[in-house]
């Protein structure tokens, strides 16, 4: 039995306090919370990247994380929400004759205060449990090993399914932390060991098939096969298609395939962009798309001029709106960052077979040594086009279970599924949105039925300011303001037809939570009823 550790005094931890304590001789610390009157114990902070969850809330019965609001269940701490991997550490705690004593394991769980460099898996969650040896005869095969194909196969093992999973990747490398790449990797904060989302034993511990560099060719519904290039027909049972989006290469532009002209989508493409921009003294990011100007702020250094070419006036125009948009380019100039705004690029000049110069349609030249596409994405589909009548964008119609087919799921970036809050067909491209399609899926997959009703949530980061995002809007018809811009401080609320459909925040982490959850509920108060003085905390 392990030793208690007397924590502190009862009288420290009111009903619904969220309190980080240290433990004796530079041990973790233990985060402890009370809810109604029974006192909870708890790894400090969140197995995603380490955010310290003493500034999360408690939210019906769930933990939730500040920065990328993860959740966990606070009678347990088993995750409910992405984009944690796994469970949060639970430690055993009692009250006697006045103190609060825990039980902290003589190795707990890692926890760190460099996210961008730790793996996810390494960050201290308590993975699942090694799968037993398969007693099922089905075979369920996962398309893609991004962010919603590596979270569904773990979620059919933790759901119980004892049968065969089979993960199929274009990618050559296991899943990994895609959010990084235009983040910490670019910035050198971050090395290759930091990116993959699990250690390379998870797969063979949860008897889970990992076939990376593999492409999906076609798909035979009557069959019930997968086409895969250079091997045999892969037969399913149950299938998730997630193949994600592939990068728009701007093909009909000229000079497009020369040397230095370099997309933003895979590690191989950030390593490749490493090693181009290592002795570059002029960049151009052509689109100033959020992985276009995290690249920005990621490549503004060690002498570097990074100029950003735009058809907008601002960034992020058409999903923040122009005020937040001229706020983040006033952070980017301030960093060093040039501006060609309602721009068009019409060539790409080379010397040598190497990019060299960009040539505006203004007749403006600017000098390049590498080029970052920053134009957007299209979903990866293409071998999809006999088995369904794919969207104009390429994406897969599915209805609110993310089903397209009989045993046949859509999920993450390809998916246009019903958006819950109006009913709408939707495509959205984030990192938690994929996670939790893949749950979703593989949820239903295993003939459990549920709709995928989630509020969709992402984060942007440029500079050490991270912004926070809520719902979804497309249009709207004002953007209510609470707070200061100029300061990045500030909530953001999208009115489309006298309701508040997104909204956006910096500096208000905890209000975002409580706005989040209210959006999910179809709760948020009217655009009239909204003030500065807003509690979000009671509303939620």
């Amino acid at each position: 039995m392990l030793p208690e550790i007397d924590l502190t005094d009862a009288a420290s931890l009111p009903e619904g306090a969220l309190k980080a304590f240290p433990t004796p001789h530079d041990g973790p610390q233990v985060l402890l919370t009370r809810q109604q009157g029974q006192v909870h114990a708890f790894a400090a902070h969140c197995p995603h990247y380490g955010a310290p969850l003493e500034k999360g809330k408690v939210v019906n019965g769930r933990l939730i994380c500040p920065w990328h609001h993860a959740c966990f269940k606070i009678d347990s701490g088993h995750l409910c929400e992405p984009p944690a991997l796994d469970d949060l550490p639970t430690f055993a705690v009692r009250e006697a004759e006045g103190r609060i004593l825990v039980q902290v394991p003589p190795t707990p769980p890692a926890s760190t205060d460099k996210p961008e460099a730790t793996p996810t898996a390494e960050v201290g969650g308590t993975p699942p449990p090694a799968a037993k040896t398969p007693a099922d005869g089905r075979t369920f095969v996962i398309v893609g090993g991004g962010a919603a194909g590596e979270f569904a196969a773990q979620t059919l093992r933790r759901e119980g399914f004892a049968g065969r999973v089979v993960v199929v990747s274009a990618d050559e490398k296991a899943p990994y932390d895609r959010t990084k790449l235009s983040k910490g990797y670019l910035a050198g904060k971050a090395k290759p060991a930091a990116l993959p989302l699990r250690n390379a034993d998870f797969y063979a511990t949860q008897k889970i098939e990992l076939l990376t560099a593999t492409r999906a060719t076609g798909l035979d519904l009557q069959k019930q096969e997968i086409s895969l290039e250079g091997q045999p027909p892969l037969h399913y049972d149950q299938l998730l298609l997630a193949p994600g989006t592939t990068p728009n290469l701007l093909p009909k532009l000229p000079g497009h395939d020369l040397l230095g002209v370099l997309p933003l989508r895979t590690q191989a493409d950030a390593d490749a962009l490493l090693a181009a921009t290592a002795g570059a003294a002029h960049v151009v990011i052509i689109g100033a798309s959020f992985i276009g100007m995290e690249a920005a702020s990621s490549l503004v250094a060690e002498g570097r001029q990074v100029t950003v070419v735009a058809q907008e006036k601002v960034p992020f125009e058409r999903v923040l709106g122009p005020e937040i948009g001229a706020m983040f380019r006033q952070l980017h100039e301030e960093k060093g960052v040039r501006f060609e705004v309602e721009a068009e690029v019409t060539a790409l000049l080379g010397e040598g077979g190497h990019v060299a110069q960009v040539q505006l349609k203004a007749g403006k030249i600017l000098p390049a040594n590498v080029v970052v596409l920053g134009v957007g994405v299209r979903p990866a589909t293409d071998f999809l086009q006999e088995a369904f009548s794919l969207e104009k964008d390429g994406s897969v119609l599915v209805d609110s279970h993310l089903q397209v087919a009989s045993g046949v799921y859509v999920a993450g970036d390809s998916a246009r599924f019903p958006l819950a809050a109006t009913g709408q067909p939707t495509r959205i491209e984030h990192w938690r949105v994929a996670q939790q399609h893949g749950q979703a899926a593989a949820r239903n997959m295993l003939g459990q039925q549920e709709k995928f009703t989630a509020a969709p949530f992402f984060w942007t980061q440029q500079y050490g300011k991270s912004l926070r995002y809520a719902g979804h809007a497309e249009r709207w018809d004002d953007i209510l303001y609470h707070g200061e811009l100029a300061k990045q401080d500030f909530l953001a609320f999208y009115v489309l037809e006298g309701r508040i459909v997104a909204a956006a925040g910096m500096g208000r982490d905890a209000d975002m939570i409580y706005i989040a959850e209210l959006l999910g509920q179809g709760r948020l108060p009217t655009p009239a009823e909204l003030s500065p003085d807003t509690k979000w905390a009671q509303l939620a």
